[in-house]
């Protein structure tokens, strides 16, 4: 990063590389394609000698960008908030006209390019809370200190700047005047664009921008602010009927996650409704009954506090509609519909403090049910206090339906386990972790292993057995002597009472990618580098294997083991490069760079000069590439 003096311009000094370690390659390759198309529409610095900018993106968003002892660091109005393209474009902006000798202002103090640069929750890389706390409290000292016509004209000048904010005042303006009606009508409208929107949105074009819902989310939290929250209410059930209709098509979930953020401000809206709670639930449930994609959390409603008569009052509807549902007067519920009123109808109960009615009914429906039925009726046996009946469930309904039931028993495995940590038999919580380690290798399996046995004290055997297992294939519970009790780790674990041998997994040995995963974790680059080079030499054998872990590889071990590193990101780039995309050659530039710092870090410099001659020959004929090269083997980004 450059050296900063009191009298020169450090952003002069920057060079491709630095924008690139702050932003990241393909950021920074967007960032110039961003400036080339001229949309940074307005720049100016700051009496602090940042960079304040309007960019022209998919909206208009505010971007500031800082130079603080050598390192680089924006905040935007924009979705990614940080040390995005519009920040790169604003740098390279800036640059451009420093180099061609034209004068940047300096924003004067309450500038709306400022103002706007630093509205909203973005904090920048590394700020507090605190900090911009302190923001909030000076700005709003300044405005005080403002005259009412200085006031009016600022928010003129800033509404006049963004459309969104604009949008937000005019509907203040009409619900202020009492034309609810009208701004309920006009939110209708704009949804009914926005769906037309997404029915014609090509769901296979990853590059297409989704519909935004981001200003109905924004209109939706002005009228709740207005005390309109049984309109937001109605205007949620309209938003799940109409996402229905385009749901199948979403199979990416894209545009459930953006109508999932207006759903948030609808539960916000029950939530603070003065409606019966009774009433409020039953919408809610509605709602449930529409969203089976699950695009929206009801929880934080579920879990809120309400009087127990009102639980009282929601059960008994809910008896009713169930009553119904079974008799056949309600022909539309579906079994996911029936089964969303049963699991209401335990949770009301239970709120109401009707456990003994909540567990009649979980073990009706579980005796008439699917196995996993059984979970529920397990969890408010819990609930109840009644461990001892839910423990002996778990355990006859494990042993019943772990072949033809697997998930099922895996959740009732969950729960014993959850059960023993909560009275803190850590040997026996490591026992059950065994078991499902040695089920199921896997990374997170053996952490969580590791976790309980050193609260056990006895990690370090029962690491010796685990990588015997995984070196050479021994299973621990193979070493039990006859007639003594079967146990995932005989003589260190105890038996649980579910230990089933035959479930143990039989690995291909040695686990080269778990075992590199295990030393990644741990931090241990000579174990990396071990398992790797053991791994490339099978696969010179004939033994093809995807390597999914290389970039931790090769992080893990670039210190120690530096061409190890090298071959990785060599490999990697060059991977990359033969896809002939745009976007590939920018995360390509990403590797480039790491092989250039770690040859020049090793005194390698001509070496990487001579591979970046053979990349660029090879590739020769791509123009798009090579432009992107040239950031690697140019330093400063403007010559001074």
């Amino acid at each position: 990063m450059p050296s900063e003096s009191k009298d020169a311009d450090p952003f002069k000094e920057l060079r491709w590389s630095d924008l690139q370690d702050w932003a990241g390659g393909k950021a920074t390759a967007k960032g110039m394609k961003y400036q080339d198309e001229e949309r940074v529409k307005e720049i100016k610095r700051t009496p602090e000698d940042s960079l304040i900018a309007r960019v022209q993106g998919t909206k208009t968003y505010f971007t500031e960008v800082s130079l603080e002892n050598g390192e680089l660091s924006s905040t935007c109005t924009c979705p990614v908030e940080h040390d995005c393209k519009h920040g790169v474009a604003t740098v390279l902006e800036y640059l451009e006209l420093v180099e061609q000798g034209e004068e940047v202002l300096v924003a004067a103090e309450g500038d709306p390019l400022i103002l706007m640069a630093r509205q909203g929750p973005a904090l920048k890389d590394g700020e507090t809370l605190d900090s911009h706390q302190v923001f909030r409290t000076e700005l709003k000292e300044y405005l005080e200190q403002m005259e009412k016509e200085e006031l009016i004209d600022l928010l003129m000048n800033l509404s006049d700047r963004d459309p969104l904010l604009s949008g937000h005042l005019r509907d203040m303006l009409n619900l202020a005047s009492g034309d609810t009606e009208g701004t309920v009508g006009d939110i209708y409208t704009e949804l009914e664009e926005l769906w037309e929107e997404a029915r014609s949105y090509d769901y296979m074009d990853y590059d297409s921008p989704f519909p935004d819902f981001s200003e109905i989310r924004n209109r939706l939290e002005s009228l709740l602010e207005a005390g309109h929250a049984d309109e937001v209410a109605d205007l949620g059930m309209r938003i799940l009927k109409e996402y229905e209709e385009i749901a199948p098509y979403d199979e990416e979930g894209d545009i459930g996650m953006k109508v999932g953020g207006c759903m948030e401000v609808v539960i916000k809206a029950l939530l603070q409704s003065g409606s019966p709670a009774h009433e409020r639930m039953l919408r809610v449930l509605d709602f449930e009954l529409k969203d089976e994609y699950g695009i929206f959390d009801e929880e934080a409603f579920w879990n809120s506090d309400f009087p127990v008569e009102e639980w009282s009052c929601f059960s008994e509807v809910l008896k009713d509609r169930l009553e119904a549902s079974d008799s056949g007067k309600t022909s539309s519920d579906s079994d996911w519909d029936r089964e969303q009123l049963v699991n209401r109808l335990v949770l009301a109960l239970e709120k109401a403090g009707n456990y003994e009615e909540a567990i009649s009914l979980c073990e009706e429906e579980a005796e008439a049910g699917e196995n996993w039925s059984y979970v529920r009726l397990i969890k408010v046996l819990l609930a109840a206090g009644k461990k001892e009946k839910a423990e002996e469930l778990i355990y006859r309904e494990i042993k019943e339906i772990r072949k033809s039931s697997p998930g099922t028993a895996y959740e009732l495995f969950r729960i014993l386990l959850e059960i023993k940590e909560k009275e803190e038999n850590w040997l026996f919580v490591a026992a059950l972790h065994a078991e499902e380690f040695f089920r199921y290798p896997s990374l997170q399996f053996y952490t969580d292993l590791r976790e309980s046995a050193k609260k056990a004290g006895v990690w370090k055997e029962v690491r010796e057995a685990v990588h015997e297992y995984l070196e050479n294939g021994k299973l621990p519970a193979d070493r039990a002597s006859p007639g003594e009790e079967p146990s995932s780790l005989p003589g260190i674990l105890p038996n649980t009472g579910l230990t089933d041998r035959d479930s143990f997994s039989k690995i291909d040995a040695p686990a080269f990618e778990l075992l590199i995963d295990i030393a990644i974790e741990e931090e241990n680059p000579d174990e990396v580098a071990r398992w790797y080079k053991k791994l490339k030499m099978r696969e010179k054998k004939g033994e093809e294997r995807y390597f999914t872990r290389r970039e931790k590889i090769a992080r893990t071990v670039q210190e120690k083991y530096p061409e190890i590193a090298i071959e990785i990101w060599k490999t990697i780039a060059e991977e990359l490069i033969s896809r002939t995309k745009v976007d590939a050659y920018e995360s390509a530039s990403i590797y480039l760079r790491m092989v250039r710092n770690a040859m020049e870090a090793g005194g390698q410099k001509a070496r990487w000069e001579s591979y970046l001659s053979e990349i660029r020959e090879k590739n020769r004929l791509k123009r798009k590439l090579l432009e992107i090269l040239d950031m690697l083997g140019k330093d400063r980004v403007i010559d001074i």
